[in-house]
């Protein structure tokens, strides 16, 4: 499956939108093990091919600064700034997404508002995509986030 650069494109934009820190080049959608980028770094000592460590310890659940290509939450390692090369960092997007979903009144349900949702949802679903993918590439999150539905269907 091949992604249109213009879909591409427009995919980093509302991710730009959504969740800025989602601007950064380690996170451009269409993340693909392709690329060179063929496993998760680990937090618990990784470092990115420039040096920089993938998880910076933090002193508790309130964020110090923003700093660029770093998600800060509780992760695997306990609160701390994750690096976008590891899966912790969309572990924390997707709860932080999910928790500021925008709202959306019935009488005030206009094109602009469903737009919103609808930009807001497809972001999430791809943090959460890329939260339990095996390995840093869109496609293989797709498969890896239906599994265990279709494990669920194949039981019953």
């Amino acid at each position: 499956m091949v992604v249109l650069q213009s879909r591409a494109d427009e995919i980093n934009a509302k991710m730009a939108r959504i969740a800025p820190v989602l601007k950064s080049p380690y996170a451009q959608y269409p993340l693909s093990a392709q690329s060179g980028r063929s496993m998760w770094v680990n937090p618990d000592g990784g470092r990115t091919a420039k040096g920089e460590p993938c998880f910076i310890a933090g002193q508790g659940k309130d964020q110090p600064i923003m700093k660029e290509h770093y998600v800060y939450g509780a992760g695997s390692l306990g609160f701390g700034y994750y690096h976008l090369l590891t899966r912790d960092s969309y572990k924390i997007l997707y709860i932080r997404l999910q928790s500021s979903t925008p709202y959306v009144c019935c009488s005030c349900f206009n094109k602009e508002a469903t737009r919103a949702l609808d930009e807001h949802d497809e972001i999430t679903r791809i943090c959460y995509n890329r939260s339990v993918a095996t390995i840093p590439d869109d496609i293989q999150a797709v498969k890896d986030a239906l599994q265990p539905a279709s494990a669920l269907i194949v039981q019953y």
